[in-house]
C-alpha cells in the first residue's frame, strides 16, 4: 500500500469511527481531514484547523508553505 493510500485508509477509518458515535457534527471530522491533508501535502507544508479569519472569510483549514498560504479548505 502506498503512503497516500494508507493515509486515505486511516482517514476513512477515523471518519467511520466518529460517525458511529451518532453525535458527530462537521467540526468532529476536521481532525481526520487535517491529518489526511498534512500526510498528502508532505514535508514543508503546515495545515492549521480554524485559522484566523482572512479576506475570503473563515476557512476550516489553511495549508501553508514557508508561512505563505497555498490553499484554503472549507
Amino acid at each position: 500500500m502506498t503512503p497516500a493510500a494508507a493515509a486515505f485508509a486511516a482517514y476513512c477509518a477515523e471518519v467511520a469511527r466518529v460517525r458511529a458515535t451518532g453525535r458527530a457534527t462537521e467540526p468532529s471530522y476536521r481532525a481526520a481531514l487535517q491529518t489526511l491533508v498534512a500526510a498528502l501535502a508532505g514535508r514543508g507544508f503546515a495545515v492549521v484547523n480554524e485559522p484566523a479569519q482572512v479576506a475570503c472569510g473563515a476557512p476550516d483549514l489553511i495549508v501553508t508553505r514557508g508561512g505563505a498560504p497555498v490553499g484554503y479548505i472549507e
